[in-house]
């Protein structure tokens, strides 16, 4: 039950990220997306820091070159809906079988 609020949850906010991403575009006359490491940058710049400096010391240089920092790109809205799905389908009930007993 909470896996399912937290997920609805979620996507709502993503709807709220894309709405003010509209309403960025429609006021800019562009196209404007707000990027994930943006919005880390707004919300906790000093902990995005920390990330990126623990990620380049104890990691291999691959994860932090292609991987976070093309995460860090990605369209907020995007994101945050891609957990709240995972989250919601988490949530989801089983199928009833079919043909097999439930005794």
């Amino acid at each position: 039950m909470a896996l399912r609020f937290f997920g609805l949850f979620l996507l709502a906010t993503a709807f709220a990220a894309l709405v003010i991403d509209a309403t960025r575009s429609i006021a800019g006359k562009s196209l404007i997306v707000m990027e994930v490491g943006q919005t880390a940058a707004s919300l906790a710049p000093i902990k995005l820091a920390l990330l990126e400096d623990a990620v380049k010391q104890h990691a291999h240089p691959f994860v932090y070159d292609p991987i976070l920092v093309d995460f860090l790109k990605l369209p907020t809205f995007l994101v945050i809906a891609a957990l709240g799905a995972l989250l919601f389908r988490l949530a989801r009930k089983p199928r009833p079988q079919i043909g097999y007993s439930s005794r």
